[in-house]
């Protein structure tokens, strides 16, 4: 008989999330939600459903997109979309106005970069632009002080980007609109990312479980969401989603995050900074972010970072299967950002072993650049 205790528990940071024991509260959290919402499987279906919703008849929308964006989620947008670009960096407080020109009855999508924004602007821009619709999208914090206070036509989020839960989206309105409703189908692609889920939690505590086992499952499933158009959210993610510890969730990840913070404080790298030292009170950034001096620089520390069991992410590649915003300043910095997890998952130790981690790889390069010169 195997006893559990002695199975030799495994160490990686980042990649997809896990499910484990403790995430869940008896109190429910429905007070960060909104009032009224609906849930889909991905945000990408949120969004197409909405289409269906405006124009039922099929006619085509102008939809205007910030310049850094997500390309994969563009492609699938432009099947019901004709897509139209502003400039929106996340290296600015606020998108470039002058290069957004509305069309009355086109949709403009605002998003909360990063979760480190305010909506100001945002609600400025609205009361002198009423003939358009306006989407927000808080993926990136979706119980923000800018969610709660947003004057938006619809609001959206994909749940799923920091929440433990294999599928899930959500959308409502602040101005009580209608909103649209997703099919009673399930997506099956959600119970794969669930089952990948469980055996990577049972794979982390040292299971003689394939790692290929479960990331296969996470691709499959993944794919399989990324085709859903208007899918409900999975019976798991419905029923977990109020009863999960999201204001807990949320707290660690802003103190992992200003730990790293402070670390940085203490060595000034030559090879990245980070994005931004500081976020709106109540607000909770998505992740680590930095800024690295090149790709070159970008794609080694990505790899480095990789080898010791760290898994960052690029938000976002352009251009991706010749989808790309125009905007070269967007394309230039997709090019050098990095995303270092810094989630629920991580301790107080974690953290620090990441940075000790980006702070070896700053010091390998510099020294192999000094044997070189």
């Amino acid at each position: 008989m195997i006893d559990i205790l002695t199975m030799e528990k495994r160490w990686e940071i980042g990649s997809e999330f896990d499910w484990w024991d403790g995430l869940t509260t008896s109190f429910p959290s429905s007070t960060l939600l909104p009032k009224y919402y609906e849930l889909f499987s991905t945000g990408t279906s949120v969004l197409l459903s909405l289409h269906h919703h405006i124009k039922p008849n099929g006619e085509r929308l102008r939809l205007h997109l910030p310049s850094f964006f997500c390309m994969h989620v563009a492609a699938n947008l432009q099947i019901v979309f004709d897509l139209c670009w502003y400039r929106d960096l996340p290296t600015e407080p606020t998108p470039d106005f002058n290069s957004l020109h509305p069309l009355p009855g086109d949709c403009v999508l605002a998003v909360n970069l990063f979760g480190v924004r305010e909506g100001n602007s945002w609600r400025d821009w609205l009361t002198h632009h009423d003939d358009i619709l306006l989407i927000e999208d808080h993926t990136h914090d979706p119980f923000s002080p800018w969610s709660k206070e947003s004057t938006a036509h619809y609001a959206m989020a994909s749940l799923r980007k920091t929440l433990p839960i294999p599928d899930g989206a959500i959308i409502w309105s602040p101005q009580n609109l209608e909103l649209p409703k997703p099919s009673s189908s399930k997506s099956c692609g959600a119970d794969q990312k669930l089952t990948a889920m469980l055996l990577k939690r049972a794979y982390m505590n040292g299971a003689n479980i394939s790692k290929e086992t479960y990331r296969i499952l996470q691709i499959q499933g993944e794919e399989q969401l990324s085709h859903e158009t208007n899918a409900g959210a999975s019976t798991f993610t419905t029923n977990i989603l109020n009863t999960l510890k999201i204001s807990e969730l949320r707290q660690r990840r802003e103190a992992n995050i200003r730990q790293f913070l402070r670390l940085n404080l203490a060595i000034n790298h030559a090879d990245w900074t980070p994005l931004f030292t500081s976020w709106p009170a109540g607000a909770v950034p998505f992740n680590i972010i930095v800024v690295c001096k090149n790709n070159e620089i970008r794609e080694a520390l990505r790899k480095f970072l990789i080898s010791q069991n760290i898994y960052p992410t690029v938000h976002w590649q352009q251009p991706y299967k010749e989808i790309f915003s125009n905007d070269s300043l967007a394309i230039n910095l997709s090019n050098h950002i990095l995303t270092i997890p810094s989630d629920h998952r991580c301790s107080a130790n974690d953290i620090t072993l990441i940075w000790e981690k980006m702070t070896e790889f700053s010091h390998q390069r510099y020294l192999l650049l000094s044997h070189t010169y």
